[in-house]
């Protein structure tokens, strides 16, 4: 009979443990706190390190979801599955760049037509820097991705990005072409996860 009722009891503290957890979690879920994809919540407060003008390099991929880059199109990935994830802004190699084919670690710059065109590394940092300094932000400053891209609609124009954001860029007046869609477009997408406001 004692070992009965020690499983019994047994029974009572595991039932209980379990409606405990149960009721937890729906809490969670009615208040929106609860991640389904439980694995993936730490990645998603992972900080992802980006460069000045990759910032801006990015935007097809954030309204389209879409990228034939094999670097920019998983961070840009990332990004629209979770626009609160924190970016740290810097200039230079960045996690679009470390993990590229075309980055030389030794070197601490892109090789891909360094031949053709040998000041694109020089005019790539001179875009990071401006694109820092128009943001208002320093080297090194963390902000959550859809905070980064309400400013970037705020304080960046086609006539900003153009004149000075991009302006040492070989690519600067395609680009500006399209500037204004593209930024409206990944706004839009951002906004469809619930975290930006248009």
């Amino acid at each position: 009979m004692k070992k009965s009722n020690n499983h019994m009891s047994g029974l009572s503290t595991n039932r209980r443990k379990f409606l405990k957890a149960t009721v937890t979690l729906a809490g969670m879920t009615m208040l929106g706190h609860f991640n389904s994809n439980m694995a993936g919540a730490e990645d998603n407060k992972k900080t992802i390190t980006i460069r000045g003008h990759h910032l801006f390099d990015m935007l097809d991929a954030l309204g389209t979801g879409k990228s034939s880059h094999k670097t920019l199109g998983p961070v840009a990935q990332k990004i629209r599955a979770n626009p609160k994830v924190p970016l740290k802004i810097v200039v230079g190699m960045d996690d679009i760049c470390s993990p590229c084919e075309w980055w030389d670690h030794e070197k601490m710059q892109c090789k891909r037509g360094v031949d053709k065109y040998p000041k694109d590394n020089e005019n790539s940092s001179t875009s990071d820097k401006n694109a820092i300094r128009v943001l208002g932000m320093k080297e090194g400053d963390v902000m959550n991705a859809d905070d980064i891209y309400r400013l970037i609609k705020t304080k960046v124009t086609k006539k900003v990005f153009a004149e000075e954001v991009c302006v040492a860029c070989r690519l600067v007046d395609n680009c500006a072409k399209t500037y204004e869609t593209k930024i409206e477009t990944a706004i839009k997408a951002l906004s469809e996860s619930g975290c930006v406001s248009s």
